[in-house]
């Protein structure tokens, strides 16, 4: 029986989820070789997974809770600015290390054959790993606050490990159609960066959807990322609202996002190392 069959003719549609199956292995070995050298030569190592939204968090609760007094729907500054800081932080790494795909890695992918899709999925699963952490700290300090506050948890709750397959779906897909476009047209890098920090203020991260005006809400909970946040928060404090049917267009529409990037990323795959 064959292992490797080679033939001119190349399918439409094919997505290559067999074969990271069947590279599991060297996925895991990409995703660790990436947490030891993000954190080699560094003063305090891995607790950078720690402190650095803890620091983002204190500077968002002194800029836009204590000097713009930006309301936080009665939940502690603190507990409001975490969950959107730490899944804003997941998609925006997994974007970047997917959509760097080839740029980082053509001196590796002009050497040895594997498939291509198992650098894009290393990355997710590298930001993964520091979410998990990231979340585990939120849920220590909402410990704290469940005992002093009195907050409890409801029901929604079910509803996170969809919100966080939400921003790594969407930052999955929209990475593989980018890391093609970018591949060919370097300059697009610095341009995407810009538009991915402002990107930022169209999700809930640092405000509630409460704060917006009712003709521009329907615009606002088209993105992915903006059920996601808002449900963890539902989940945790109550409020706001939990609306199940921008949760399940976003489902939707991040799942059709993964499966055109996953077409576009294996049938340009061979293409793209001819032009970097």
């Amino acid at each position: 029986m064959w292992d490797w069959e080679v033939n001119t003719k190349r399918p439409w549609f094919k997505v290559g989820i067999r074969e990271l199956s069947q590279y599991k292995g060297l996925i895991l070995r990409l995703s660790k070789r990436d947490l030891l050298a993000g954190y080699q030569q560094t003063l305090i190592g891995p607790l950078w997974v720690v402190v650095q939204p803890l620091l983002t968090t204190l500077t968002y609760v002194v800029i836009f809770s204590r000097i713009a007094r930006i309301g936080t729907d009665d939940v502690p500054p603190l507990l409001f600015y975490l969950p959107g800081i730490i899944l804003w932080n997941y998609f925006s790494e997994s974007l970047n290390g997917t959509m760097n795909t080839f740029h980082y890695n053509a001196h590796i992918f002009n050497k040895v054959f594997f498939p291509r899709l198992v650098v894009p999925a290393s990355q997710v699963l590298t930001s993964s790993f520091r979410m998990i952490i990231q979340f585990l700290i939120f849920i220590l300090i909402y410990g704290f606050y469940m005992v002093s506050n009195g907050l409890v948890v409801n029901k929604a709750i079910l509803f996170v490990p969809v919100s966080l397959l939400l921003c790594a779906g969407f930052a999955f897909g929209a990475g593989l159609i980018i890391s093609v476009v970018t591949a060919k047209y370097k300059d697009l890098d610095t341009v995407l960066q810009f538009v991915l920090r402002l990107f930022m203020f169209a999700a809930p991260v640092v405000y509630s959807s409460t704060m917006v005006p009712d003709e521009w809400r329907w615009l606002f909970w088209l993105n992915p990322l903006t059920p996601a946040i808002e449900t963890i928060r539902y989940a945790f404090f109550g409020s706001p609202a939990l609306l199940t049917t921008p949760l399940l267009i976003s489902m939707l529409s991040v799942s059709f996002l993964c499966i055109i990037g996953l077409v576009i990323f294996k049938r340009n795959e061979v293409k793209v190392m001819d032009t970097i």
